[in-house]
């Protein structure tokens, strides 16, 4: 927490090793995808709010889902970055949940990027998360 700024790539690869112990530690799988056209770096807002996003996304998938693997996708492209978080799991329909904290926390930190949250109901079973982010505030690196 004490840089001021990071890496992209470098943040993307401390957020898979974390989900990944975290998962394995529970038992689940992780499907990982990272793809970018370039390299930017993220204010530590930024990173600290995706952080947190990742982490209040995949506790859930571990505790309600009942999920055996959990995807993650991170793509950057242009001035967006999407991070979809999606599990097998016994799914259900979002708009029937109870939003309390954890999900009300990831509303409040996308809104606080300027960006926007779904979550639905994935074909087959279990549920996806869709965070979309503008990168107004990243900084390209050379």
């Amino acid at each position: 927490l004490a840089a001021s700024s990071h890496p992209l790539s470098h943040a993307a690869g401390e957020w898979k090793a974390d989900l990944a112990q975290r998962l394995g530690a529970a038992g689940l799988r992780l499907d990982w995808r990272f793809e970018t056209d370039r390299e930017i770096v993220l204010s530590v807002v930024q990173w600290s709010a995706l952080t947190r996003i990742l982490r209040e996304l995949v506790s859930n998938a571990i505790a309600h889902a009942d999920a055996a693997r959990v995807a993650v996708e991170l793509r950057l492209d242009g001035d967006a970055l999407t991070l979809a978080v999606a599990d097998d799991g016994k799914g259900g329909d979002p708009q029937a949940w109870s939003h309390g904290l954890g999900l009300g926390g990831v509303r409040k930190r996308v809104r606080t990027l300027g960006g926007q949250v779904q979550w639905l109901a994935a074909p087959g079973g279990g549920i996806r998360c869709v965070v979309r982010l503008p990168l107004t505030g990243g900084e390209p690196t050379a």
